[in-house]
């Protein structure tokens, strides 16, 4: 898929995700913990804001995927920021239901906790492909004469 059409999913994603806010209303959980909204029961009561937060997370994910491939990085370098930014996105979706500030909605400190998990996968992904030696290209023929 080319990364124009990527793009635009994303973008199209975070669209949805809004409209599927102005339909419900904002959420009003008092959560220790962002991890505490992915349980069976509070999924099962709040249906359209799961939705909207795992479009938001999928458009988290996808943005610096994009980035990465149209910036041809090496895969270690990718798989060290992805990390990074897994790590933020999760520490800073923390401190925001933790402390009660919403600095952001809930439901986007909720997606930056989802979006955080899911970029370990491809993080363990080109972490992997790093490790893994690629052949050096062949070398043409020389023509003895």
């Amino acid at each position: 898929m080319k990364k124009e059409y990527l793009l635009i999913l994303a973008v199209g994603m975070v669209i949805l995700a809004y409209v599927l806010d102005a339909v419900v209303n904002p959420l009003a959980l008092r959560l220790p913990t962002p991890y505490h909204y992915f349980t069976p029961t509070i999924i099962s009561q709040y249906p359209f804001t799961t939705v909207s937060i795992v479009l938001k997370a999928l458009a988290v994910v996808i943005l610096p995927l994009i980035t990465f491939s149209s910036l041809g990085l090496k895969k270690m370098a990718q798989a060290a920021t992805l990390l990074v930014i897994s790590a933020l996105l999760q520490l800073y979706a923390l401190q925001d239901v933790a402390t009660r500030a919403f600095v952001v909605p809930l439901e986007w400190s909720l997606a930056f906790t989802l979006a955080g998990v899911i970029l370990l996968l491809p993080t363990l992904l080109y972490f992997l492909t790093g490790l893994i030696p690629t052949p050096p290209p062949p070398s043409p023929p020389s023509s003895a004469s």
